[in-house]
């Protein structure tokens, strides 16, 4: 029973196509599945931390305890930036909202006391002027413009109330127009600025917002976003502050493209992509941010213990050495943000940890400034990802209904293993974020299918292999053809076997003497024996005919020096048949005279398979050598002989112990076939005593064919003297033969 290797085809191809056209439509659980691949591969090979550009001024709960509660007076953020800008940092970045006056400027606090029957004298006897004269806006204002500062603006999704600002001129995105980029990049109806005298006194401003998953995890940071309708576009914060710190930024801490094209003042962030498609990167100073299709970041981590190390108290800049402060900043960009619990918007990152959305930003700036950021073009791989999947299943579905379901459910899992093991090595050596699980998928879907019909073909044809090969077939063969069904050509080849006839001796006679029920207990006790051998010795048993049994080797598979596994055989059925005799003449339950067998041995080429009708099929063998084998077994009557074996046997055993019984002419065939009579193995072959038998027997053939009647009976007569091996009808029939021959002679 063969596998059809359609079936398998046609199922694993519908399930192919059913997954492309799923993998198309970009569903949500796959993109799910792709993220926490890419989330592992993170966990897997984190970005080193070798270089620190970024330092985190954080607004923690030590600064709140000392400096009391939130917000605090503008007039110390002016002093921060003061001792920031003393010390050298390249540019000092806010994440921090400042889009309302300061309600602590004294000013701002006289308004409120007016109300106050207690404290209104107070704010009459001090004067107006007085209080306007000091206000912390304007310091802080004056601090921002004596310093390269970068503020946060606020995006909302709210609906636009007509002031939507125009991004500053120098932080202006060039490339790809605002109207293409609306179809694709995220966009807010709204933008908060910080205070106009803040925005006119700052160095650059960007706004500062993580792309959140489904699982609220930030994978990605947007690089521009459009506001105002689609009719502004705005830098993120990271950009900004790369571009603001540029010209005083340490060169350790940057590309060398960087440093040159800072140097020729060449830092505008560009956008690049497919029009009204899609973003493919956001260039800067020559430092390329590969993103997504509508402009995102995948962000690269770092370890979470690089937040310590980026990380400084408000503290320790206001009450800090200005030495010390120095050595921590000069050179470097510098964030501020809150850390403190209710400040603080935590945010995970894939690597499973908590952080402040400012270390985000901080990481967004690291990995661009060396030039390791991660890449994925989704125009580009999400193709190649798909097209690489069609053709693998295309593969797979080529070459699997040609091995067993064992075999294929190995190639599958290797197959997978690669994916995932390359799209990891791609994501270690070279950042690249290959997505294993589209075209794992797919590939599956083409897979699963195809192997539940070759498992569901496999199971067949193990159950019509064990049902018509289970009894008459070794277990190791068996076992072979089992795992293997495509061993088994149940359509017929033409291959070299051993055919092997055996028939029993005078069985009419026999027959006559016993009670049906008799024969049939003598018969099954007989070639149970008899099958049990044949399947020992790897053979076939290709059928009972009455009292006669039919064998084969090297079919239905190959069994190595299958002529020696027949004549062992053939010898082990001897022994067998002597034990049965002597087993009815002890037990007398069966009164069977004793029986004797004749056996016919032949090797050449048949036709083997599946033979029959439409009806009823059996495996079998055919051809010319089948009937010289059954027309051997039959001369074993003539000659007297229990085992007679073709030349061509004969010349594949030539160890084995045997004598020539000379040539006959098979009906048929015009020329002679040359015989021999097995007389034992090769310890019996290497005997003296049966060397100089055979030696005798041959004479005597011999001198027979060369017309020496006389010769002949000298020779045969000497084989007769000693031991004769189980020869004494094939003595007396060559005896007999030569005395006819003298006989002739004489008259």
């Amino acid at each position: 029973m063969g596998r059809h290797h359609l079936g398998p085809r046609i199922a694993g191809l519908v399930g192919a196509v059913l997954a492309l056209a799923l993998v198309f439509n970009d569903p949500a659980l796959v993109n799910i599945a792709r993220d926490r691949v890419f989330d592992q591969f993170q966990r897997l090979a984190p970005r080193d931390y070798d270089a620190d550009p970024v330092r985190v001024v954080e607004i923690d709960d030590a600064a709140l305890e000392k400096y009391g509660q939130w917000p605090w007076p503008r007039h110390r953020f002016a002093t921060i930036i003061d001792k920031l800008n003393e010390a050298g940092a390249a540019s000092i970045v806010f994440d921090v909202i400042l889009a309302e006056p300061d309600r602590t400027s004294p000013g701002n606090v006289a308004k409120s006391w007016l109300d106050s029957p207690v404290l209104a004298p107070i704010v009459a006897e001090l004067g107006a002027s007085d209080l306007a004269a000091v206000d912390h806006d304007r310091r802080f204002a004056a601090a921002l413009a004596s310093a390269p500062t970068v503020l946060h603006l606020t995006a909302r999704a709210g609906a636009s109330d007509g002031g939507c600002p125009p991004a500053l001129g120098a932080s202006r995105v060039q490339g790809m127009p605002a109207s293409d980029l609306a179809r694709v990049a995220p966009s807010f109806r709204q933008v908060v600025p910080p205070l106009k005298m803040f925005r006119e006194a700052a160095s650059g401003e960007g706004f500062a917002r993580a792309g959140l998953a489904e699982d609220a995890i930030v994978r990605s940071v947007p690089l521009i976003a459009l506001a105002c309708d689609g009719t502004e576009v705005y830098p993120s914060l990271a950009l900004e502050a790369i571009r603001v710190a540029a010209p005083k930024l340490d060169p350790q801490y940057a590309t060398p493209a960087f440093v040159k094209a800072a140097q020729n003042g060449q830092c505008r962030a560009h956008v690049t992509g497919i029009a009204r498609q899609s973003v493919s990167e956001v260039v800067m100073c020559r430092l390329h941010f590969p993103t997504t299709e509508d402009g995102q970041l995948w962000v690269h981590y770092s370890r979470p213990d690089s937040v310590a190390k980026r990380r400084l108290s408000v503290v320790d800049i206001l009450e800090g050495d200005p030495s010390d402060i120095a050595d921590a900043v000069k050179g470097r960009i510098v964030m501020i943000g809150a850390s403190a619990e209710g400040l603080r918007d935590v945010l995970v990152t894939p690597l499973g940890d908590e952080r402040p959305g400012v270390h985000i930003h901080a990481e967004v700036i690291e990995q661009a400034l060396a030039g390791k950021t991660l890449f994925r073009a989704w125009d580009l791989m999400r193709p190649i990802e798909i097209g690489l999947a069609a053709i693998v299943s295309l593969m797979i579905l080529l070459f699997l209904p040609r091995l067993s379901a064992a075999a294929g459910f190995g190639i599958w899992a290797v197959l997978t293993a690669a994916l995932f093991g390359g799209a990891f090595y791609a994501f270690q050596s070279s950042r690249l974020l290959i997505d294993p699980v589209t075209p794992g998928l797919v590939v599956t879907a083409a897979f699963v299918p195809a192997f539940v019909v070759m498992f569901q073909q496999e199971q067949l044809a193990r159950r019509f292999i064990r049902g018509a090969f289970g009894k008459f077939l070794s277990p190791l063969l068996l076992e072979r053809l089992e795992r293997d069904p495509t061993l088994l050509k149940l359509e017929g080849e033409q291959r070299e076997i051993t055919a092997f006839f055996s028939d029993i001796r005078g069985f009419t006679s026999i027959s006559e003497q016993l009670t049906p029920q008799q024969v049939t207990a003598m018969l099954n006790q007989y070639f149970t024996q008899m099958t049990r051998i044949v399947v020992v010795h790897k053979g076939l048993v290709d059928k009972y005919m009455g009292d006669g049994l039919a064998a084969m080797w090297n079919a239905p598979i190959d069994v190595a020096d299958h002529p020696a596994e027949a004549a062992r055989a053939a010898l082990d059925m001897m022994k067998a048949l002597d034990k049965l005799n002597d087993g009815w003449r002890s037990t007398k339950e069966l009164p069977v005279p004793e029986i004797r067998i004749g056996i016919g041995l032949h090797v050449d080429e048949a036709r083997v398979g599946n033979f029959g009708s439409e009806d009823k099929l059996e495996y079998s063998m055919l051809g010319d050598m089948v009937n010289l084998t059954s027309r051997l077994e039959s001369l074993t009557k003539q000659y007297g002989v229990p085992i007679i074996i073709s030349a061509e046997m004969r010349q594949r055993i030539p160890d084995f112990a045997a004598v020539p019984l000379g040539a006959f002419t098979v009906k048929g065939r015009s020329d002679p076939t040359v015989i021999f009579a097995l007389a034992g193995d090769e310890a019996l072959a290497a005997s003296p005593a049966f060397q100089q038998f055979r030696r005798a027997f041959e004479a005597g053939i011999l001198a027979l064919e060369e017309g020496d009647a006389y010769g002949a009976l000298e020779h045969f007569g000497a084989c007769g003297q000693g031991e004769t091996y189980g020869f004494d009808d094939a003595i007396a029939f060559f005896v007999a033969k030569a005395e006819a021959m003298r006989h002739q002679g004489q008259s």
